[in-house]
């Protein structure tokens, strides 16, 4: 141990700048040493198209791939939603408009008969629809 040496500030015994643990009384000492700080990078550069120029082959590929995959979800997504609002509109317009039928006049004999009510839901239709998603996220190493 030399004169200059650094001393523990738990127990003043002095060590080595190299030691990790004080000898006196078993501090970690290697916490204490400074350590040479890099500048950080700046987090968003200037132009997208610097930053996509000094990306690596794979890299590219996989963020147009990943930005096709958004566009192509989200254009499906919107061409879902219109097709299955068309399709209730659809079903909407023939439950509420009813077939023209030709207005044919009772018959006298007919007349005399008692009425039946008619049926409310003799011109209804149903519509069901079931959809199933499955995402599957393969990882491979």
């Amino acid at each position: 141990m030399t004169a200059t040496s650094p001393v523990c500030p738990d127990c003043n015994a002095p060590y080595e700048p190299s030691d990790n643990y004080c000898r006196q009384c078993g501090m970690y000492l290697a916490a204490l040493r400074e350590v040479a700080v890099a500048p950080a990078a700046p987090a968003i550069p200037a132009r997208y198209e610097r930053e996509r120029a000094s990306l690596p082959a794979p890299v590219k590929k996989a963020v147009t791939a990943v930005a096709i995959g958004t566009a192509l979800q989200v254009g499906m997504s919107l061409t879902g939603k219109y097709l299955a609002r068309q399709a209730a509109k659809q079903a909407v317009n023939a439950v509420r408009t009813k077939p023209k039928a030709r207005a044919e006049r009772p018959k006298p004999i007919e007349a005399a008969k008692e009425v039946q009510p008619a049926d409310e839901y003799a011109d209804a239709a149903a519509v069901s629809e079931t959809v199933i998603i499955r995402r599957v996220w393969i990882r491979r190493p």
